[in-house]
């Protein structure tokens, strides 16, 4: 039989292969054990705001911003509104700072949040040290060494503290409480504004003439001459745009006066002619023959051939409510501004009862079909709510503010149920 004789060469490579994943596990175990200290350098600005050694002031440099300060004392940015509170009489501003600043820390530490950082990033150390110091004892056991005996066995670090309460808020951090926020709504329900008549429902109205001869002046258009020929010679003015006036001798005109531009739409017997109104227009300039003025509100269609008129003032009611009366004054329907086969909200009533007979602007009229009397008829029945936006002396203009059965006509009764304080 033929023997195979190992030589001692190729049984000192042999060792040698066996050796290389021992040498690799210490090599290994080595680098382990280094800590890296520039972690651990991070927290000595923590410490010394933990321990209150915080300098007394810091001069603000070029380049500095609130957030790098406090990184640079606190350890952590996020408690820069800390710096601003104790410094507002020098910063105004807490994104602008300016080279030359003292800010002034009072020898006041942070709150726990810098303290908890900084516990937070040593026990990080700790933590990988100890992983160091088990890697190492591993690797000696399976260099067949025996163990070092000398290391500490590692100790579960301590749970870090709970964060307290903090004592103040800062201007970022207050927030209000749920009980407010109800009683801010409830107190904005409780307290609505109520405006009787607004000064659009007013103007815009319309009315009865009464047989009253008025200052009538013309409507001469728009003094904007289009680019493109047109059929028509009629004019349109829309909003903010400038027509012309031919005045009227029986009125004088200023510049910054208000007119009332209407349409005489038909004529009411017994009671004068009806004004639709169109909308408002300012005076700009006064001249011989014509007067020159800016449309500033609209509320139909501005044309030539209507009529302008001084515009009357509005007296404001203010915020009163009107309140309930019983059998108050009674009158009739005289007819409805627009001509509708069912009435409907936001409508105007012209009805026969006025200024002389003390209506006021805000005063509640309802109208209602009274009790016949008559076997099998129905009792008296509620068609409409009316408030008074326009008086004259004989006559007043209702809004519809609620509508129980739209079939109103004109002769229909009506009755004062508020009444505006006098």
């Amino acid at each position: 039989m033929r023997r195979t004789t190992i030589c001692r060469s190729k049984r000192g490579a042999v060792l040698a292969l066996a050796a290389v994943p021992l040498l690799v596990g210490v090599l290994r175990a080595q680098d382990t054990t280094h800590v890296d200290t520039t972690r651990a350098q991070d927290t000595t600005h923590a410490a010394a705001a933990q321990t209150g050694q915080l300098p007394a002031t810091h001069t603000v440099s070029r380049g500095e911003t609130l957030w790098s300060i406090s990184q640079l004392y606190f350890a952590d940015p996020l408690l820069w509104p800390e710096i601003y509170r104790l410094n507002t009489s020098v910063v105004e501003d807490p994104h602008w700072i300016y080279p030359g600043e003292v800010l002034t820390f009072a020898g006041e530490a942070p709150t726990d949040t810098a303290t908890t950082v900084a516990q937070g990033k040593a026990d990080s150390v700790k933590a990988d040290t100890t992983k160091a110091d088990t890697t190492k004892a591993d690797t000696v056991v399976a260099a067949g060494l025996p163990p070092d005996t000398t290391q500490p066995a590692p100790v579960e670090p301590p749970p870090p503290p709970p964060p307290t309460a903090e004592a103040y808020q800062t201007i970022f951090d207050r927030t209000r409480t749920r009980t407010e926020q109800v009683r801010d709504v409830l107190r904005a329900y409780a307290n609505q504004p109520y405006r009787p008549v607004r000064r659009g429902e007013f103007y815009s109205a319309g009315w009865l003439t009464e047989q009253e001869r008025l200052p009538w002046a013309a409507v001469l258009g728009t003094t904007s001459k289009p680019a493109i020929h047109r059929l028509s010679e009629r004019t349109t003015a829309m909003q903010f745009e400038e027509i012309a006036i031919a005045p009227s001798g029986k009125a004088s005109y200023h510049v910054g006066d208000s007119l009332l531009l209407a349409r005489i739409s038909a004529q009411v017997p017994g009671w004068g002619d009806q004004v639709l109104p169109m909308g408002v227009a300012r005076v700009t300039a006064v001249q011989p023959r014509q007067v020159l003025a800016d449309v500033i509100l609209e509320f139909g269609q501005v044309r030539d051939g209507q009529q302008a008129l001084p515009l009357e003032p509005f007296k404001d009611p203010g915020n009163v409510r009107p309140a309930p009366v019983a059998q108050g004054l009674e009158g009739h329907i005289i007819k409805a501004r627009d001509l509708h086969a069912l009435s409907g909200a936001q409508q105007i009533f012209f009805i026969d009862r006025g200024r002389a007979d003390g209506v006021v602007p805000g005063d509640v009229f309802e109208v209602y079909q009274p009790a016949t009397g008559e076997l099998g008829s129905r009792s008296e029945e509620v068609r409409l709510q009316l408030m008074i936006v326009h008086t004259r002396e004989h006559s007043a203009s209702g809004l519809v503010i609620q509508v129980t059965h739209p079939d109103v006509a004109p002769g229909m009764a009506v009755r004062l149920v508020k009444k505006m304080p006098s």
